[in-house]
């Protein structure tokens, strides 16, 4: 199958959404820093998917690579936030 077929932005969106919903869900429960940290990277990846279908599938190269480059940016500073601040 052909990546077109598997990762398309309705599939992106609410596979990434549910994850999203479980992860706030458990940090609320037992009120936890390192789920609610979880839960912020799996926006970033969202991001960064929907950059990769942007550049693939859409063949539109521009607004893939901006958000591509925005989405990493976002996940390190994220990775710093957590591990350094």
């Amino acid at each position: 199958m052909k990546y077109a077929k598997i990762f398309t932005d309705n599939r992106i969106r609410n596979a990434t959404l549910i994850g999203l919903l479980i992860c706030m869900s458990i940090a609320w429960l037992f009120d936890s820093d390192y789920w609610y940290n979880i839960a912020v990277l799996m926006v970033s990846v969202s991001f960064l998917l929907h950059g990769v279908n942007d550049y693939i599938v859409r063949k539109n190269k521009t607004q893939g690579t901006v958000i591509i480059l925005l989405s990493v940016l976002f996940t390190l500073y994220n990775l710093l936030r957590i591990f350094f601040f």
